[in-house]
């Protein structure tokens, strides 16, 4: 049957992951720290370019639509 086939792939699959693991370098506290506090500021810095250019739109579209109108 396939799913006894399935299961008996499960212990080599945990080994795999297992190996993987010891491998795998994460992140120091300080690092995710910094990292989170650039992305935070990057957004924010998009965030309020955004709302800028969002202005001047909507002021040119406001000023063209009192000419036109």
């Amino acid at each position: 049957m396939k799913i006894l086939e399935i299961f008996k792939g499960v212990p080599a699959f945990l080994k795999d992951v297992k190996m993987e693991i010891k491998r795998t370098s994460f992140p120091s506290k300080g690092e995710v720290t910094d990292t989170t506090l650039v992305v935070i500021v990057v957004c924010i810095i998009f965030g309020l370019f955004l709302w800028v250019v969002d202005q001047v739109i909507f002021s040119l579209v406001q000023e063209l639509l009192k000419r036109v109108g």
